[in-house]
């Protein structure tokens, strides 16, 4: 016997196809149904049906199933308003660039000259411009664990925070930078720590115009000069511009499951790469060379948060609906992750100097963490049929 059901509200088909309705429940529909086929059902036939399949279905997977949409919900909003406020903080420092080159113009293009004449002046907007790119870049950290872990915008990660220029092999940042002058840079690498970061905090000296004693101390001390605006405000132009793509593309982007898996299997593990940055960089060899803005730690912070974010809002409702051990084990390894690196943060806030032994050691506990996390992230995965993509 073949049961044609038709003209029945799509949430109860549904709810029918998830509960694998019994065949009494089956019979309690099809009883209502003109013995010709035609239907006959009422408003109260449609709850009584509804009601009926509910039952059959256990009262937790429409719990979790809720609470899935809206943590993915959430993790999508989260992230627009922190791109939203990323674009924010990158027009505020494109102006402020364009400020500074406009004062390097009104004076020809002479560095020696525009300080001599507005060296207090410029020695402020300097100082702005560093401002205004760490509430810019702590914006983006923010949301990277998030963005970068994510097919569809992963290419905004490259462009914007950590793609090589073009001379490298691998992860390179897949876009041309076009200059005030005309001038376009082919792949030079991402915007905020391959570009920005070195030409405003003075550590390339192809960049450095000028060296000025912004102070005023009377000593020379490293970072102080002025940097090539015509550089700075094409770079700063395309941080406002490629944030704004970022935007657009992270509004269309449909929450999934796979993607909210994916996203925390491919950005927790990179923690002890970032510590490795940490490492290598002046808060623990006392060197000039990357991350001199501020503690690779407090992008670590933001980054892992982001991890942390997904898994709690999206993925755990998934994951304690049929195994809540397992997602209390998962959530207990991001906890001592997160609490690792706040306390290591802190400790170095505080004046605490680490070594390189040190360091590594922290480091390689950070990554023993957060592979036992990503071993117990994906063995949900397989237990909910979830697809990691490549």
């Amino acid at each position: 016997m073949i049961i044609v059901i038709k003209n029945i509200p799509a949430p109860i088909i549904s709810v029918a196809q998830a509960c694998c309705i019994s065949a009494n429940v089956l019979a309690a529909m099809t009883d209502t149904l003109h013995p010709k086929g035609r239907n006959m059902f009422k408003k109260t036939d449609f709850l009584a049906v509804a009601m009926i399949a509910s039952a059959a279905l256990p009262g937790s997977a429409f719990a979790a199933d809720d609470a899935e949409t809206r943590g993915l919900a959430n993790v999508k909003q989260f992230t627009l308003d922190h791109n939203e406020r990323l674009i924010s903080q990158a027009a505020l420092l494109e102006n402020a660039v364009s400020e500074y080159a406009d004062t390097i113009a009104a004076n020809d293009g002479n560095y020696a000259a525009a300080w001599e004449k507005e060296g207090p002046a410029l020695a402020n907007k300097i100082q702005a411009i560093r401002t205004l790119w760490l509430e810019a870049s702590n914006q983006y950290e923010t949301i990277e664990g998030i963005v970068a872990g994510i097919p569809e915008t992963a290419k905004y990660d490259l462009i914007l925070d950590a793609g090589n220029p073009g001379t490298e092999n691998e992860d390179i940042a897949e876009y041309d930078l076009s200059l005030p002058d005309g001038t376009v840079l082919e792949r030079p690498g991402n915007l905020f720590h391959g570009i920005t970061e070195p030409l405003f905090w003075g550590m390339e000296e192809r960049h450095v115009k000028l060296v000025a004693d912004l102070n005023g101390d009377g000593k020379q001390a490293p970072g102080e000069m002025l940097f090539d605006a015509n550089l700075g405000l094409g770079a700063a132009k395309a941080l406002t511009g490629w944030s704004r793509e970022l935007h657009t593309d992270m509004s269309a982007w449909k929450p999934n499951r796979d993607d909210a898996f994916t996203s925390v299997v491919t950005m927790t593990p990179t923690v002890g790469d970032y510590f490795g940055e940490w490492k290598e960089s002046q808060f623990i060899t006392g060197e000039i060379g990357a991350f001199v803005a501020q503690s690779r730690l407090a992008d670590v912070q933001g980054i892992m948060g982001g991890c942390k974010k997904m898994y709690f809002s999206a993925i755990s409702p998934v994951v304690s609906a049929d195994n809540p051990d397992l997602d209390k084990r998962i959530k207990s390894g991001f906890d001592e992750l997160l609490a690792l690196v706040e306390d290591t943060y802190a400790r170095e806030k505080a004046g605490e100097k680490f070594g390189i032994e040190e360091a590594d050691a922290l480091g390689n506990e950070a990554q023993d963490i957060a592979d036992r996390v990503v071993a117990m992230i994906l063995q949900a995965a397989a237990q909910n049929n979830v697809k990691i993509r490549g």
